[in-house]
């Protein structure tokens, strides 16, 4: 529908807006390391997050996040998307698609499901393949990667990116960088470098999601 089309835009432009890197590499991680033309099959399939109960699902080439909520409205504003009431039912005019709802008072609530595509691999978006993780890597500008480790061990997927104050200071003493007070901090690791660094405890932010199928 219109309306769920609008709020899963809504959605995605601000989970967008809120997440600017804290650390960019110059170039796709590690350094010196063929990219991965698909994700692996054993990386393939349906998994559920244990922080908010939303899906991901990793296909051959693009990582896809789905995301379940409701929108209470009154039935006066379908109007104002082309959309109907239809007893239980809203049918979206240009599609026929249909949504059944339930009554809140004068109100309706409705369910959405908000998809959002948060990795898809091409020029802008590397996986490389390394000491067993799998790292996403997304062009955060023209010369500047966001990096995130991707681990699957007994069908518990965990995604980790760089965020704390430690792991900066960390990066800084082993690349040997000059202090920088304005985020994100660049940094340019050799292979060796960034290994010691994923050893020392790097990428500690993280979310797990557990294989479903």
């Amino acid at each position: 529908m219109k309306l769920l089309r609008f709020i899963s835009t809504i959605i995605v432009l601000t989970g967008l807006i809120a997440c600017e890197p804290t650390v960019t590499f110059n170039e796709p991680q590690p350094a010196d390391t063929e990219n991965l033309t698909k994700f692996p099959k054993r990386l393939q399939g349906e998994y559920l997050s244990l922080e908010d109960s939303s899906n991901l699902f990793i296909l051959e080439k693009v990582i896809i996040r789905t995301y379940y909520s409701e929108s209470i409205l009154h039935p006066n504003q379908l109007k104002n998307i082309s959309a109907t009431l239809s007893g239980d039912t809203v049918i979206d005019n240009p599609t026929n698609e249909k949504t059944v709802i339930t009554f809140i008072g004068d109100s309706i609530k409705l369910p959405i499901t908000c998809l959002d595509t948060i990795f898809q691999l091409d020029y802008d978006n590397v996986v490389r393949k390394f000491k067993g993780y799998y790292f996403l890597n997304t062009r955060y500008d023209k010369t500047n990667w966001e990096v995130k480790k991707v681990e699957l061990t007994k069908g518990k997927l965990v995604i980790s990116s760089i965020s704390t104050k430690l792991e900066i200071e960390n990066l800084k003493e082993i690349t040997e960088s000059p202090n920088d007070t304005v985020p994100p901090h660049n940094f340019k690791p050799t292979k060796k470098q960034f290994k010691e660094f994923i050893k020392s405890d790097g990428f500690n932010d993280s979310e797990t999601f557990v294989k479903q199928k």
